[in-house]
């Protein structure tokens, strides 16, 4: 599931770039080598959904999200890879693991938001929109803190 994600990102991305398009305002980070990464087997997993959620940024508009988008469907992939990743937290270091926790809770935090989601991230409800946008930088912050140690 994970390379169709990557596949869907590469047309886009291509396509955004000679059009002019402005790219997302959140940079993802770069990922590390798998030769110095302590998860190598996870990296091309880790590096997909990272890069997923920055392209998911535009997104958040205030225009109405597809139901098939990748982004529309994307925490479940979120928490396979993560679920991944707490299997082997141990050989992460300290911050990472603390950041794993970190995901798990924001994906907690951000299910009541889909609706704000689909609706491009401006509902009309300025506590909602407010409560998941944070919940949205948190959880970026926090999958980029465990993507840039794995």
């Amino acid at each position: 599931m994970l390379r169709n994600h990557f596949a869907v990102l590469v047309v886009p991305a291509v396509l955004m770039t000679a059009c002019g398009t402005e790219p997302p305002t959140t940079t993802p980070p770069a990922p590390a080598t798998s030769s110095s990464s302590p998860l190598p087997e996870l990296r091309t997993e880790l590096d997909a959904i990272g890069i997923l959620l920055a392209a998911c940024i535009p997104r958040l508009t205030g225009q109405p999200v597809d139901p098939v988008d990748n982004c529309a469907n994307l925490m479940p992939d979120v928490s396979e890879v993560i679920g991944k990743v707490e299997q082997q937290a141990d050989r992460l270091p300290e911050a990472a693991r603390g950041a794993v926790g970190e995901v798990r809770r924001q994906l907690t935090e951000i299910a009541p938001c889909e609706p704000w989601f689909a609706a491009g991230g401006q509902t009309g409800d300025g506590q909602l929109d407010a409560r998941c946008n944070q919940a949205w930088d948190q959880l970026y912050a926090s999958y980029a803190t465990v993507r840039k140690a794995a």
